[in-house]
């Protein structure tokens, strides 16, 4: 494949890829962020240029040095042609399958294609599928001109909007780095120090948010990651159940429209009140679904999941 670096050709790569939302989610808000001064140094790969089929975008080889670590081995595909992805993603030069690793895609019928992959080379793949849920504003960049430029990190951190709590004399703003620990032990796939180190790089580069109670305490947050994707979405216990995460959210959406930043999130399968809470956001359940393969080689098998 082709290491794609010049900048007018990501941008029209990035143009393109808005004709296939939402399947293309996943690589359309990398290269929004890579065309943004590329905090996470992400690659990114097509099968051919101009006329492309495959697109990946992943972190630099040299970034990923971690076998175990998934959280940086992660790789974004969206693809035309499913029937070829096999011999894409065989090539050691493409992924290395002896990491263990995460493949992310918003495209439906790429599982067994990954599968098969998987089976040849001897790894142990857990799948996942959730529900894609998305706003009409992102959907609308499939089907016309509008233009999402955005800001840097470091232009938007005094643009938090207007906001007045409905529960105690809550604030809103930008997660800090400072933050990072209490979102990794209340995240269901943090918890460790590789995913304390992702959530750092996470909160450093691009605008997560949260509400903080009268004594500076994030009592509600969520993250937004190198896909454009928000994620780690929580509430501490003793607020839960008054509405507070949907007040976060709401100043979140607007403090991102503000600032032209595109977003998604997913939502698991049996998380009703979820479902129930970003529907009222304006968010709509996508048709594609939201798909995670991770990839486990067999000298990992035995070792603790994490």
């Amino acid at each position: 494949m082709l290491l794609l670096q010049e900048v007018q050709m990501l941008q029209a790569l990035h143009r393109s890829l808005a004709k296939s939302i939402p399947e293309s989610l996943k690589v359309y808000g990398s290269i929004f962020h890579i065309n943004r001064g590329n905090p996470f140094n992400l690659e990114v790969l097509v099968d051919s240029w101009p006329e492309y089929q495959t697109v990946i975008t992943r972190a630099p080889k040299k970034k990923m040095t971690d076998d175990m670590d998934h959280y940086t081995n992660t790789y974004h595909i969206f693809t035309k042609i499913p029937e070829r992805l096999p011999e894409i993603l065989e090539s050691d030069n493409i992924i290395n399958w002896d990491q263990i690793l995460t493949i992310q895609g918003c495209q439906q019928g790429l599982d067994e294609k990954i599968k098969s992959i998987a089976a040849s080379k001897a790894v142990q793949i857990d799948y996942s599928k959730r529900f894609l849920y998305a706003t009409e504003a992102i959907l609308q960049l499939k089907s016309s001109n509008t233009r999402m430029f955005g800001r840097s990190h470091e232009e938007i951190i005094q643009n938090t909007g207007k906001f007045r709590s409905k529960v105690g004399n809550l604030k809103p703003t930008l997660l800090d780095v400072s933050h990072s620990e209490l979102v990794n032990n209340n995240w269901k796939f943090g918890k460790n120090e590789k995913s304390l180190r992702y959530i750092k790089s996470c909160i450093q580069n691009f605008p997560g948010y949260c509400l903080l109670d009268s004594e500076g305490n994030p009592i509600t947050w969520s993250v937004m990651e190198a896909t454009c994707e928000l994620r780690m979405a929580c509430t501490l216990p003793g607020y839960r159940g008054m509405g507070i995460l949907g007040e976060m959210m709401k100043a979140y959406m607007q403090h991102l429209h503000q600032n032209e930043i595109p977003f998604y999130l997913h939502v698991e399968d049996m998380n009703k009140n979820s479902h129930k809470a970003v529907r009222r956001l304006g968010f709509r359940a996508m048709p594609c679904e939201w798909h995670e393969w991770k990839s486990i080689p067999i000298r990992f098998q035995q070792l603790p999941k994490f």
